[in-house]
């Protein structure tokens, strides 16, 4: 099985003129244009396009998904600081609960006597 990159470029010819295209493999059978210029004079100038913004355009991806785990990992961390603040509360109220029911027990037990 042929490993192919998930970012490639294509360079097509309409009439006199070049276009390129920078192509997203979506699965084995079908790829998506991610970004298009069309009218270029000659097969060089839109191959020279097409490889500055195929690394260009790899580049922003990758620092779009630092961004993301960044995002992530601060998301994640308060998430967890407000499961440790909930659950100190609940332990807080439960030892509270327990204290006041001891101390009712105390009344009444006195009461008894």
């Amino acid at each position: 099985m042929a490993q192919q990159n998930k970012f490639d470029y294509r360079i097509t010819q309409e009439g006199d003129k070049w276009n390129a295209e920078i192509t997203r493999r979506v699965t084995a059978r079908r790829t998506s244009v991610s970004k298009r210029e069309n009218g270029f004079e000659n097969e060089a100038l839109a191959e020279a396009w097409a490889k500055e913004e195929l690394v260009q355009f790899v580049k922003n991806l990758q620092a779009a998904t630092v961004r993301k785990a960044d995002k992530r990992t601060v998301r994640n961390e308060l998430a967890a600081k407000a499961e440790a603040e909930k659950i100190a509360a609940a332990a807080a109220y439960e030892e509270k609960r327990l204290a006041a029911m001891e101390a009712q027990d105390q009344q009444d037990s006195e009461e008894e006597a």
